[in-house]
């Protein structure tokens, strides 16, 4: 009889957050169960304890809670009506609900509220209902006051946190920034030191790199060995040693970086690079050397998903490789000098990805559409190889010079006599170089005309690019690219940022 009477009451329900992973070791947690089984006791609610939504150590300042915590199921359960309406929400305070900014926290309670779900504020025991708001309309406003001030002291702390890492940024390489170091390193009596055997072993991999040795082949002969694993018992792995090969701290450097919030979604942005933070483990040289191998490897690949110009351009202050960033100082894609980025020889900055390659679809669309037309009234029979007979130049200054394949077929057929890339007369007496031509200058005219808007068309767009060009040169600062084709000349691109 006890328990029918217990199923009858109105159920409640606790929320408890806490934002600090350290408030865990004091009473925050206990201080509000307390509160929630105190308040149905007097009020004659049953406190479903099966159901009780803890976000323990989830910051409510940016909605985390109510996107990915507890508090996102409870209003899930809400919504599908797992929570029966007439349910009670019990909160020590509103600003457990949310801290987030006005709009958004009071979207939180006004969805609950019309829902049906009786919102309990337990500090100053005040009960947030349609009823009572129907009949007090001033409780909302105070409601709106308790978020704007929630807020604003969470907002103070952010900007104090903020402030502190911009101090302690200011301070590098003068002071240790933080104590988490890269697994290779280790503290000494205060100064950071290598680890002498992980430096060996970084080494190592490093020299198998440079040789040609990809990535899944050093994990497999690491394993071989039964060299162990850092952090984690288990086997190397390709992307274990992908990761070491890609990671700038190897040669000193220390990428700075903060994070900001766009519509409550954090992004972790770029600030720049300090060279000499770390002990150097590999000389700066060697680094970019397997950087441009390994980037190399990956031709059609994901490279050139997201970058037109994969393996293609070259710093024009210190020749070193540049490379595309998804995120750069302005949230958006950039392109950066791989030997910048590591802070060796050069400061060139970033630049913006899509003024450049909105700049090469205006210039190299037309350019395209001539050298088609060349082609189809060119006669083959008239060109000349590149034996000692003359041949002509396309009429748009430059159009083909690089096509490996081709180049391959040709010293294959004529062993001794092709020891340098092809001329366009090669090209244009098979079928397959003027197909060649044909397809590249399609598809950059098609990319032109339409854009690049898959990853697909730049996939292709790249592959045409590195047939129909030996390399490119694009200055950072100014956005002034240059095309060369060897012997055939070069394409000229300007483009503003």
């Amino acid at each position: 009889m006890g328990s029918q009477v217990a199923q009858a009451k109105v159920k409640a329900y606790s929320y408890q957050r806490f934002s600090s992973p350290s408030q865990a070791n004091g009473d925050s947690l206990a201080r509000q169960t307390a509160l929630a089984k105190a308040y149905a006791e007097q009020h004659g609610l049953h406190l479903d304890d099966e159901l009780t939504y803890r976000d323990l150590g989830v910051s409510g300042f940016r909605g985390k809670n109510a996107a990915h915590g507890e508090l996102a199921c409870f209003l899930e359960a809400v919504r599908t009506g797992q929570i029966p309406e007439g349910s009670f929400l019990l909160i020590e305070s509103l600003d457990r609900l949310s801290r987030d900014n006005i709009l958004r926290a009071q979207a939180i309670l006004t969805n609950l509220v019309v829902s049906g779900v009786n919102v309990v504020s337990l500090a100053d025991n005040r009960l947030y209902s349609e009823e009572s708001l129907s009949d007090d309309p001033l409780g909302l406003i105070y409601a709106l006051i308790v978020f704007i001030r929630a807020n604003e002291e969470s907002a103070t702390k952010s900007m104090r946190a903020r402030q502190a890492w911009t101090r302690k940024r200011a301070a590098v390489p003068s002071k240790i920034l933080s104590s988490k170091l890269p697994d290779w390193l280790t503290f000494e009596n205060g100064r950071i030191v290598p680890i002498a055997a992980r430096a060996e072993l970084l080494k190592r991999i490093f020299d198998n790199a440079e040789e040609g040795q990809p990535p899944q082949q050093i994990a497999e002969t690491l394993n071989k060995e039964q060299v162990p694993r850092w952090r984690i018992d288990g086997p190397w792995e390709r992307t274990t040693i992908a990761a070491l090969i890609n990671n700038r701290r190897v040669t000193g450097a220390l990428p700075l970086h903060e994070f900001v919030y766009k519509r409550n979604v954090q992004h972790r942005l770029p600030i720049g690079v300090v060279g000499g933070y770390f002990p150097r483990i590999i000389e700066p040289e060697t680094f970019l050397r397997v950087w441009s191998i390994c980037s190399n490897r990956r031709r059609g690949g994901s490279a050139a998903k997201r970058n037109v110009f994969a393996n293609l351009l070259r710093c024009a202050d210190c020749g070193a490789d540049v490379r595309h960033k998804p995120i750069g100082e302005e949230g958006k894609g950039v392109l950066v000098c791989a030997g910048a980025s590591i802070a060796h020889r050069c400061s060139a900055p970033e630049y913006s990805y899509a003024a450049l390659e909105s700049a090469m679809l205006a210039h190299l669309g037309p350019w395209s559409a001539e050298g088609i037309l060349w082609i189809r009234k060119a006669d083959p029979g008239g060109c000349r190889n590149s034996r000692g007979a003359p041949y002509r130049l396309l009429g748009n200054e430059a159009l083909s010079w690089h096509h490996d394949r081709l180049s391959s077929e040709l010293a294959q057929r004529f062993p001794g006599r092709y020891g340098q890339a092809p001329s366009l007369a090669d090209y244009m007496v098979t079928s397959r170089g003027r197909r060649y031509l044909l397809n590249d200058c399609s598809t950059l005219l098609a990319a032109g005309e339409t854009g690049l808007s898959t990853s697909r068309e730049r996939v292709n767009a790249n592959a045409a690019l590195r047939r129909m060009f030996s390399h490119g040169s694009v200055d950072l600062r100014t956005g002034a690219c240059t095309l060369l084709c060897g012997k055939a000349g070069s394409v000229d691109i300007r483009s503003q940022a």
